[in-house]
């Protein structure tokens, strides 16, 4: 998120700062967005799988949805991490 991408909406730029700045995640990788329907509100972002060093998370925007690497290290508070982002965006 700090680097260059910008192409993403202002919902989801909010909220992807704050899981920027949770305790023991390292870097958002932004990946792939695509321009599709959803039934999820601008600015959600839900838990797709474990991968070696995170997680993977797709965010929702107004114009589509984004695939988003998350680093976390220590890995072993990967829980932790999955745990607060289902908190804040529960459906």
């Amino acid at each position: 998120m700090k680097g260059k991408h910008k192409s993403l909406d202002k919902h989801l730029k909010n909220n992807m700062l704050w899981v920027e700045n949770l305790p023991d995640v390292q870097k958002v990788v932004l990946g792939i967005s695509e321009s599709c329907r959803h039934k999820y509100p601008p600015g959600h972002i839900r838990f797709k799988m474990d991968v070696d060093g995170g997680i993977k998370v797709t965010g929702y925007s107004g114009k589509g949805v984004t695939d988003i690497f998350i680093k976390i290290d220590p890995i072993s508070n990967r829980d932790h991490v999955k745990k607060m982002i289902a908190e804040r965006f529960r459906v």
